[in-house]
């Protein structure tokens, strides 16, 4: 059974088309004929929308599904300040007691929201099972082991108060994938966008959702690489788009190695507002990025990323693919803190900031009057390894002195090569890491006036 549109799943969550008038009954749920299984889903939405502080915030979703009948179920709003909403939707995450005063007036003042809605007669269910967005996958398709499982505060956080109510079967119950990619993430989230919405990065597939090989290991490895470049603030002693020179060796088995060449760039700065980190394949493509960025026009940034490359820019968490945002808080990545000031926000809160977006970039130009293009999408795992290494081989020099290329022509001199070694576990199912050794070194970068590599 499909949802109703989903404008009337949030605030009140009934549909004012078709109401029919049942009997209701506002005195002991003990008393309730008690009959069928609720599963109450608590979901963190992947939508932005304003909070009470006049910033974005992340609302949660209470949801109620009857699992006999397919209903899904939510409730009248009140006449008194905690019921006045109705409740099934929080700008917080919700605590064990408000979710308990959403199931009581689910049970008191019922209403159905999908298919017709309509109101319903008072009842309680014999038995709830919860799930929160942490813990919707958990177990799936392995119900003999959910019955111990309590990785969802609101199993414990309920239990005693449903079984003063008379409901004593409480548990844990994942969520169908059917149900949350077909009436969470295709009805609900589509329909809290506003009518205005730019689709941006935000949308775009999750590293470990897109990425062959990406593991929650090698995410937590590359998030912390990440951090600790953003914090070692290159862009105060390497020139904008100074290619910078790693070779290094990837074992792919044990009988097959290949040695890659690769150049990666410091781009932009905190105070301007925009900053990263670009790779480049060849040294030829690197130097044009460089030469447009000091000796070439505004527009010709796009030409710039015609050059070819990946990029991992830091973003706010407003722009981060939301896959990204939620594993991160579910597998403990690491996100450099927010300082305020130097170009950033002093009112960012610590998470904020500093998100990294890994993309490659491909542009085309239009042709015959036809609009540019920009696409942007995942890199690859080998690709993704490659930034890891960079990072963790850029922060050990800049920290040792050595990688220094700021000023004049003297940023065009060669320097090095300086040999660092960094643990990777990209491609391990197990999480194991391996040691890889990089030859870093800043090449000596020769062009003419007219900013063309020779």
């Amino acid at each position: 059974m499909f949802p109703a549109p989903a404008s009337s799943w949030i605030e009140t969550g009934v549909s004012n088309k078709h109401i029919d008038v049942v009997p209701r009954m506002s005195g002991d749920i003990t008393k309730l004929p008690a009959k069928g299984v609720w599963h109450c889903y608590v979901h963190k939405l992947r939508a932005w929308v304003t909070g009470e502080d006049g910033f974005p915030v992340r609302p949660y979703l209470m949801l109620v599904v009857s699992t006999e009948d397919g209903r899904f179920l939510s409730c009248d709003p009140g006449d008194t300040a905690e019921t006045a909403l109705g409740g099934n939707m929080s700008k917080t995450q919700p605590s064990s007691e408000m979710v308990l005063r959403f199931l009581k007036r689910v049970m008191s003042h019922p209403t159905q929201i999908n298919g017709a809605a309509e109101k319903l007669a008072p009842t309680r269910p014999r038995s709830v099972k919860f799930a929160d967005t942490n813990t919707a996958g958990l177990l799936l398709g392995e119900p003999e082991k959910w019955a111990g499982v309590t990785a969802c505060a609101y199993v414990d956080g309920c239990r005693a108060a449903l079984a003063a109510l008379g409901i004593n079967e409480v548990s844990f119950a994942p969520v169908p994938k059917m149900f949350l990619e077909n009436v969470i993430r295709g009805s609900i989230e589509p329909g809290m966008a506003p009518e205005n919405v730019v689709y941006g990065t935000q949308h775009l597939p999750g590293l470990l959702e897109s990425t062959v090989g990406f593991t929650p290991a090698f995410g937590k490895s590359l998030f912390a690489a990440a951090a600790a470049y953003a914090r070692a603030a290159p862009w105060e002693t390497l020139a904008a788009r100074r290619p910078v020179q790693f070779v290094y060796r990837l074992v792919l088995r044990e009988d097959v190695a290949v040695k890659l060449t690769a150049f990666g760039s410091a781009v932009g700065s905190k105070d301007g507002g925009s900053y990263g980190f670009s790779v480049h394949k060849t040294l030829e493509t690197a130097m044009l990025a460089y030469d447009l960025e000091h000796n070439g026009k505004d527009e010709d940034e796009q030409t710039a990323m015609a050059a070819g490359g990946q990029t991992c820019m830091f973003t706010s968490v407003y722009e981060t693919p939301f896959e990204d945002v939620d594993n991160k808080e579910l597998f403990g990545w690491e996100i450099a803190a927010s300082a305020g000031g130097d170009g950033g926000d002093a009112d960012a809160a610590p998470d904020e900031e500093n998100w990294p977006l890994f993309c490659k970039v491909q542009f085309e130009k239009g042709e015959n009057g036809a609009q540019d293009t920009l696409a942007l999408t995942r890199p690859a795992i080998i690709e993704l390894q490659c930034f890891e290494l960079m990072f963790k081989g850029v922060v050990e020099l800049l920290h040792s002195g050595e990688l220094q290329s700021r000023s004049g022509e003297n940023a065009r001199d060669a320097k090095g090569p300086w040999t660092v070694k960094c643990a990777s576990s990209a491609g391990s199912e197990a999480g194991e890491t391996s040691l890889v050794e990089l030859e870093i070194s800043l090449p000596a970068l020769i062009s003419d006036q007219a900013g063309t590599f020779l």
